[in-house]
């Protein structure tokens, strides 16, 4: 019995402590006072099944065949009194632990090879051993030719860049924090995509916590789906809107009605007070998130899988982004065609700033 209780307890004490997403109530809470207010059928809530469309591509759709160069011979080629960087990048690539890369610490492992490589040139080129260096000017150029193709499998193999990338089960919060750490690192990985193979990728140092802070972010994640339930809540808004005006005008002699107040008094009140604070801190993030997005779609030897999706997140014509503003558009020509049929709209001599006491 004991045992019972205390699993009951427990549960309950979870369920406290799961947040609420605050982000969909807002939305819901606007739509129904809404409906309410224009007098017309509620419009159904957002479904989850809707973000099935951004879905991340399997994984194996999104990775790339890379040819292995054994480089293992080096080692029997090159002296460690010569270049001791580059004897020290092979043995550590042929041991357990080398083999074993995960795809993210081989970007960087490439890089340092690279680098390894490039220093003993150099001292083979004054030392005259043109057979060695050009051996290895030829396994530079090949590697080199292969960084693209590394960089896509280590973004597209790593769960830090996937959980980022994937859609929520909630929204933004209301309230949500600054997530500047996460789109610096999307920025900072775009800017090393599009550079390669010109730009030698850095080293783990660098690397490594640009990772780390798409994997401590939830927000985007959040900010899809606070996208695409946007989207949904705006159009069914503006449909609502529209369709009242179409079919019992709120005000048809232009004049103020009662009713074209209580709708000013939602418009003041829950649109511009509490709704559109909402949206603004949702634009401001996807600005940035949807720019890095399309930098990173550009980079070289993208897998068509990767930028069929980035694009459908953040392209300027038919994605989520876009999709978002065109729904943010619409609905504020719907209010304005609805104020000023009213003579309520700001400007005209029906407006009023503030909302009226009375709860709607």
């Amino acid at each position: 019995m004991k045992n019972h209780l205390l699993l009951l307890i427990t549960a309950l004490t979870l369920g406290a402590c799961t947040p609420a997403d605050d982000g969909l109530a807002l939305q819901a809470d606007y739509l129904q006072r809404l409906s309410n207010a224009l007098d017309v059928e509620a419009a159904p809530g957002f479904a989850a099944d809707e973000l099935v469309r951004y879905r991340l591509p399997a994984r194996r759709e999104r990775l790339l065949e890379i040819p292995e160069l054994r480089i293992s011979l080096l080692e029997l080629l090159v002296e460690a009194r010569h270049c001791p960087a580059l004897q020290q990048q092979i043995s550590l690539r042929n041991n357990s632990l080398g083999k074993q890369l995960t795809p993210s610490s081989r970007l960087a492992y490439e890089g340092d090879l690279l680098r390894a490589i490039d220093s003993c040139i150099t001292h083979l080129r004054e030392a005259d051993q043109i057979e060695l260096r050009g051996t290895l000017e030829q396994l530079a150029q090949d590697k080199r030719a292969q960084l693209p193709a590394v960089f896509w499998n280590a973004l597209n193999a790593s769960p830090e860049v996937e959980r980022y990338l994937r859609f929520a089960n909630q929204a933004l919060p209301v309230n949500a924090g600054e997530d500047d750490a996460a789109l610096d690192a999307l920025a900072q990985l775009a800017s090393i995509g599009s550079a390669l193979p010109a730009a030698l990728p850095p080293a783990a140092e660098q690397l490594d916590p640009l990772f780390f802070a798409l994997h401590a972010s939830d927000q985007g994640g959040h900010l899809i789906t606070s996208l695409a339930s946007l989207i949904h809540t705006l159009n069914q808004g503006s449909q609502m809107l529209d369709s009242r005006q179409q079919q019992r005008p709120l005000c048809p002699t232009g004049q103020a009605t009662e009713r074209g107040r209580i709708l000013q008094n939602i418009f003041v009140k829950y649109y511009a007070g509490s709704l559109q604070p909402y949206l603004a801190m949702v634009d401001q993030r996807g600005k940035a998130w949807s720019t890095h997005l399309r930098s990173l779609s550009d980079a070289p030897q993208i897998p068509t899988a990767s930028q069929q999706y980035l694009q459908s997140l953040s392209a300027d014509e038919a994605s989520l982004w876009a999709d978002f503003q065109l729904a943010t558009a619409r609905h504020i020509s719907s209010w304005q065609d609805l104020l000023n049929s009213c003579g309520l709209a700001p400007g005209q001599s029906g407006w009023t700033g503030s909302a009226a006491s009375a709860d709607q």
